[in-house]
């Protein structure tokens, strides 16, 4: 049986991001804000715990998880964590 350590992408007062391959795992602590930007890759994202304030576009609404959803090349998205939450990144957008 083989065993590999997950790297840690980043690790700050926030939370963690795991390199998880094509995927990212990332915890993020109660009243942190994440992303609050736009790039040029797509990205799906599962939210599998936790609340969040979800600004895509000019567009805001409170989501619970579970629940997916994409944001798209150079579209501004900006998560505020309302509760402690972990989500997964899929940064082929596809």
């Amino acid at each position: 049986m083989k065993l590999h350590d997950i790297k840690i992408i980043k690790k700050d007062e926030r939370g963690t991001i795991y390199d998880c391959g094509k995927s990212s795992f990332i915890s993020r602590k109660k009243g942190t804000i994440s992303a609050n930007h736009k790039h040029e890759d797509p990205e799906i994202v599962y939210l599998i715990k936790g609340e969040i304030e979800l600004t895509i576009g000019d567009e805001t609404k409170i989501v619970n998880a579970p629940v997916m959803f994409k944001t798209d090349s150079n579209v501004y998205h900006k998560l505020v964590a309302l509760t402690n939450i972990e989500l997964v990144i899929d940064r082929d957008g596809e």
